[in-house]
């Protein structure tokens, strides 16, 4: 097992190495296409879409990034803060795709036994990565080369569909079809110990409920297994020590199970501050660290 911490050198290697594959892709029309990927009754049909952010030139294909908004489970967008990613995958030649997914009640309504929660959220983001991995060729991407991006709740729900196989299984997936998986400052890696202790439980059980089980089968921390192949990880941690504690036991049993584990510090920044600097002009913390680890994911 190997922990990838990403040094100057390194990272200035896949700078030019990155910039250069590129260049060209700037002289090309960017397009955006907004695409429902499944139908549901009585649900916002925008809840169920993703946007693909592509060129008009299809025949060589693409690296493609899925990008999973947060909010807590039940607010946030497709299109917030995408601005400085668009600019970043676009300056890659990468196809990026950015998912809405059902929301739970906001504010917070835990008595309602019929709100959406565990697992709607990681059903939506399977299905749309199962129209992914259908149709994103029509689009210039290659379905064989496709890594996993998310902040805050969507670091989440990418972190569990990377380490949870039977979402992808259950659509004829698998976890191999997932080259990387991105997974930029969230504190639920393990839902149960949120729920039952966290400084956010209300949010938590509003999203998760409260049954035991299932609240184990929504934690990253608890899906890993010896024997399973699964993607890369990149995770970019930052706050308190108890808040990285969490991020480091995540790391741990990824280890344990033999995945390659890339890790940043990203403290300087605060929660909103680290998913908008991703792409941002000049910026080296995250957003060089995230193309050598995209680079290195799709070899």
């Amino acid at each position: 097992m190997k922990i990838y911490f990403l040094n100057l050198f390194l990272i200035l290697f896949v700078i030019c190495s990155c910039d250069k594959e590129g260049a060209n892709n700037n002289d090309l029309e960017y397009l955006k296409t907004t695409i429902q990927y499944k139908t549901l009754s009585n649900i916002d049909p925008n809840l169920l879409s993703l946007d693909i952010y592509h060129d008009n030139q299809v025949s060589n294909k693409k690296y493609v990034v899925v990008y999973v908004h947060g909010g807590g489970w039940s607010i946030g967008d497709k299109t917030n803060k995408l601005e400085n990613k668009i600019n970043l995958f676009r300056s890659l030649n990468y196809v990026l795709v950015s998912i809405n997914y059902r929301l739970s009640p906001f504010p917070f309504d835990t008595s309602d036994t019929n709100r959406i929660k565990y697992p709607d959220h990681n059903n939506d983001v399977a299905d749309a990565l199962k129209w992914i991995d259908d149709n994103i060729e029509q689009y210039g991407g290659n379905n064989n080369k496709i890594a996993l991006l998310g902040h805050s709740a969507g670091a989440h729900l990418v972190a569990l569909t990377g380490s949870n196989r039977n979402f992808l299984e259950q659509r004829g997936l698998s976890l191999l079809n997932i080259k990387g998986v991105a997974v930029i400052d969230t504190e639920g890696f393990d839902v149960l110990e949120q729920v039952n202790n966290g400084d956010n439980q209300n949010m938590y059980i509003n999203a998760f409920g409260t049954n035991t089980t299932e609240n184990i089968d929504a934690s990253p921390l608890y899906n890993t297994t010896n024997g399973t192949e699964y993607p890369k990880f990149f995770i970019a941690k930052r706050g308190s020590a108890q808040r990285i504690g969490y991020a480091n036991e995540f790391i741990s049993e990824l280890e344990n199970v033999g995945v390659d584990v890339y890790q940043i510090n990203g403290s300087i920044y605060t929660h909103e501050e680290i998913n908008n600097a991703i792409g941002d002009a000049g910026e080296t913390l995250i957003t060089e660290p995230l193309k050598l680890f995209f680079t290195e994911c799709f070899e």
